[in-house]
């Protein structure tokens, strides 16, 4: 049915197919994204800033270099997460706007 629509526009098929699973493959990935980044951030800790609530001191060398331990691993993978979110975003929008562009 795509198909022949597309033909009257002028659009090939064959892109008109490629652009309609791309979208669908696009926003699978996007919840996929979006689930993992809701798990990540439960796993994580809360942050206090660096700071004992307490005596106002900083935190212990250990806690200066949680980048290589599991939580500083955990944020990174948020924020990489995030990222490809809003890269997949952007792509699956345009693609809308070229099938609307073609319509």
């Amino acid at each position: 049915m795509f198909g022949s629509m597309a033909n009257m526009l002028g659009v090939s098929a064959a892109f008109a197919n490629f652009v309609s699973y791309t979208k669908i493959v696009l926003i699978a990935l996007i919840a996929v994204c979006a689930i993992a980044i809701i798990v990540l951030v439960l796993c994580q800790k809360g942050n206090s800033g660096g700071f004992n609530a307490l005596s106002g001191t900083t935190e212990t060398y250990y806690a200066q270099n949680k980048g290589k331990t599991l939580e500083g691993r955990l944020k990174k993978w948020t924020i990489a997460l995030g990222v490809l979110i809003a890269v997949f975003t952007i792509v699956y929008f345009i693609l809308w706007s070229i099938v609307q562009a073609d319509l």
